[in-house]
């Protein structure tokens, strides 16, 4: 695991932010033979976890909820694009589903 900066030490308590960097790190291993789904899937993986990043440094209740919707609409996209692959394991649907349950929590 990387080291984050102090400034953004506050990332690890927030679960979302974890099980969001999980599913992407997966999702940019996962062995995707169509490139156009495999390129679409890895650019909504990384920005359902940049814009919960995002989300979390912001101030403003309303800025948070933006920034937590777009990354819920981001994982939705995921959702959808794992759903026509035949054979992506079990453990990186479940994440995305944790993601989008916690990020649903956060957009009230």
């Amino acid at each position: 695991m990387n080291q984050l900066l102090p400034a953004n030490a506050s990332l690890e308590r927030l679960d979302c932010f974890r099980v969001a960097r999980d599913f992407a790190r997966l999702a940019q291993r996962l062995p995707i033979a169509n490139a156009v789904l495999r390129d679409q899937f890895r650019r909504a993986s990384l920005s359902v976890l940049t814009n919960v990043a995002e989300g979390a440094g912001r101030v403003a209740r309303a800025d948070k909820r933006r920034c937590y919707a777009i990354a819920r609409g981001e994982a939705c996209e995921s959702a959808a694009l794992l759903d026509l692959m035949d054979d992506a394991p079990k453990v990186i649907g479940e994440l995305l589903s944790r993601v989008i349950a916690m990020l649903t929590v956060l957009v009230r």
